[in-house]
């Protein structure tokens, strides 16, 4: 009978064995494939948070920045330790009957491995050394060139065992195709940050922060208010992108954890089995259940050892996921200062627009209704449009710039040259000024200018304009404007105006006469000729000159013709001066040549001795 149960538990283990067997030699819980893709995964996204990263929009930023970096970079590692305890798994095709993992594989992987973290300490010891190069006195130097030769030789033959190590791996892994710890290998170069570096390396590696000034929008302009708040909506909607691909990982990583569940608890039900059978007596049954115990174990740590990694990146990535949310939401708030701050900026300069609209529009009715001169009240239009718009622009300026201080610097500069390269528009503005000032030119005013004389026809901001005034006597309009810039006002050249209100000038007649003339009968005679001609239009002149003295502070006798007698050449000469209306002084010329010819004719005694008549001319002035 003892025999008999002997015979059963033996039969029964040797049947659990044989049921544990598939298992115990079943391939990674994870194809390489599916391992592959979420390590790319992983990568994808570590890359898009590094970016993310790189500039903190605040200082305030800056703590969230780091912690994020350092829980993507850690999410990061535990993925690739996962993958390399998976490989370290052997892989067989489906339905074989494999034995223990290859010892000759075991220890291909195992030597890779620690050819790959030889490459990565060697490198930051080069790194090191080139650092102390940079600031080494000049009797270190050699040393650590020595030093630099021989790490590099270093270098070079630690690649050279770690490419061929990693060769031989891919080849007893999958022979004709690349195994996974060489596919790891490959990826794990493409981000460095994956290594585990030392601690050492690690301290050497850590950096100072870069300085960040933050943003004041309460003191910003709306250009820079509109610019800060479309680069935070775009940072918002980066953080957004990155907290969904986040929620994308971690389910990946619960997917990827289901097999990894899954074979864990096959392994300790197998376990189970195997240790709940009945004991027996029988040695070669309890060295078979002992072997399946030790392969049970040796499987058990493989499948801990690549699942624990998956359960630590899990709460690696849902900090990063609370601090991608944290550093969302205070984008967000600072995103609602600024709008905020450029909504009160808009509205004050509506506001202070509509202010200066509305006063300019006061300002221009009562200028129509209490300025009756019309050439003054074009003066204070034209002074309400140079504030008006010189106001405008200085609120307008002011709502748009931020930095008052680069502001100035800029604006001297340009003023600078924009003083040297409208110097002549420059003069022309200050000129016109002074040019429609009290005794400024009116339109319609006679003025000489650069020996041009015309009569005013209009005065804009930067040019006057005359219609030139031709013949002997300076009356006739030739049919030509002339322009003039208002900056010759400040040329040597002098400008000649009428007074305001005069329209009247002077013209001046000369009667030759011989020595026997009768010089004081000449001189009364044709004084007497240009008085009669004179009082047609005496009361015209006499009260121009009346309006011409009450604006002035001077005294100046009522104009009236004048004569003198001066010796010339051969005889006597009388010189007769009478004032005439610009307005009918052709007429006015002939009328006074007719009479003084006709005085002449009528009295023989005006003649010279020879018998011919005075010479007698007319010339303005």
């Amino acid at each position: 009978m003892r025999h008999t149960n002997l015979a059963v538990a033996a039969s029964v283990s040797l049947a659990l064995l044989v049921g544990a067997e598939p298992a115990l030699r079943a391939q990674r819980p994870v194809g390489d494939k599916e391992i592959m893709a979420y390590l790319n995964q992983v990568v994808t996204w570590y890359r898009d948070v590094g970016a993310a990263i790189q500039a903190p929009t605040a200082s305030r930023d800056v703590p969230i920045a780091d912690a994020l970096r350092r829980s993507t970079t850690e999410a990061l590692r535990l993925a690739f330790d996962f993958a390399r305890a998976q490989a370290a798994i052997p892989e067989a095709a489906p339905g074989a009957m494999v034995g223990p993992p290859d010892p000759r594989s075991r220890n291909l992987a195992r030597a890779a491995s620690v050819a790959q973290q030889r490459v990565a300490d060697v490198q930051a010891e080069l790194d090191e050394v080139a650092r102390r190069r940079q600031s080494a006195p000049a009797a270190d130097l050699p040393l650590l060139e020595a030093q630099r030769g021989e790490l590099a030789s270093e270098l070079n033959f630690a690649l050279a065992r770690r490419d061929a190590l990693r060769n031989l791996v891919g080849f007893f892994s999958a022979p004709g195709e690349e195994g996974l710890s060489a596919r790891l290998t490959d990826l794990e170069r493409t981000v460095p940050e994956a290594a585990r570096p030392r601690k050492g390396a690690a301290a050497a590696a850590a950096g100072t922060a870069p300085e960040i000034r933050d943003f004041h929008p309460e003191s910003a302009g709306i250009v820079s208010l509109t610019t800060r708040i479309l680069s935070l909506s775009r940072a918002m909607g980066d953080l957004d992108r990155l907290v969904r691909e986040t929620d994308a990982l971690r389910q990946a990583n619960q997917a990827i954890r289901t097999p990894m569940r899954k074979a864990v608890q096959d392994v300790t039900a197998q376990e189970d089995a195997v240790a709940s059978a009945a004991d027996t007596a029988d040695a070669d049954v309890l060295a078979v259940q002992k072997q399946a115990l030790d392969d049970l174990t040796a499987r058990f740590k493989q499948l801990t050892g690549a699942s624990a990694p998956l359960g630590e990146q899990i709460a690696q990535i849902a900090a990063s996921r609370a601090q991608l949310v944290e550093w969302r939401h205070a984008l967000e708030s600072d995103y609602r200062a600024a709008l905020r701050y450029l909504l009160v900026r808009l509205g004050m300069l509506l506001a202070v627009i509509a202010v200066i609209f509305a006063l300019s529009e006061l300002w221009r009715r009562a200028t129509l209704r209490y300025v009756q001169d019309m050439r003054r009240r074009r003066q204070v239009l034209l002074l309400r449009r140079v504030v008006v718009g010189c106001l405008v622009a200085l609120f307008v300026v002011l709502s748009f710039v931020t930095e008052f201080g680069s502001l100035a610097t800029v604006a001297g500069i340009s003023a600078a040259g924009l003083a040297v390269a409208l110097q002549s528009v420059l003069l022309s503005v200050v000129a016109y000024f002074f040019l429609v000032g009290r005794w400024g030119v009116r339109i319609g005013d006679r003025v000489t200018i650069g020996g041009v004389t015309g009569e005013v026809v209009d005065i804009g901001l930067f040019r006057l304009y005359l219609m030139e005034l031709g013949g002997a006597d300076l009356t006739r309009p030739t049919g030509r404007i002339v322009v003039f810039p208002n900056a010759v006002f400040f040329q040597p050249s002098a400008v000649f105006k009428q007074l305001p209100g005069v329209e009247y000038g002077w013209r001046t007649m000369t009667v030759t006469l011989g020595e026997a003339a009768d010089y004081h009968a000449v001189e009364g005679r044709v004084l007497s000729a240009v008085e009669r001609v004179y009082a047609e239009y005496q009361d015209a002149v006499e009260r121009q000159h009346k309006t011409a003295l009450s604006s002035m502070n001077v005294h100046a006798p009522v104009p009236r013709p004048e004569s003198r007698v001066r010796p010339v050449e051969g005889g006597l000469q009388v010189t007769i001066r009478y004032p005439v209306e610009f307005s009918r002084a052709e007429e006015t010329e002939d009328s006074v040549t007719r009479a003084v010819v006709e005085e002449i004719d009528r009295d023989p005694k005006l003649r010279r001795a020879d018998g011919s008549a005075p010479k007698v001319e007319t010339q303005a002035g």
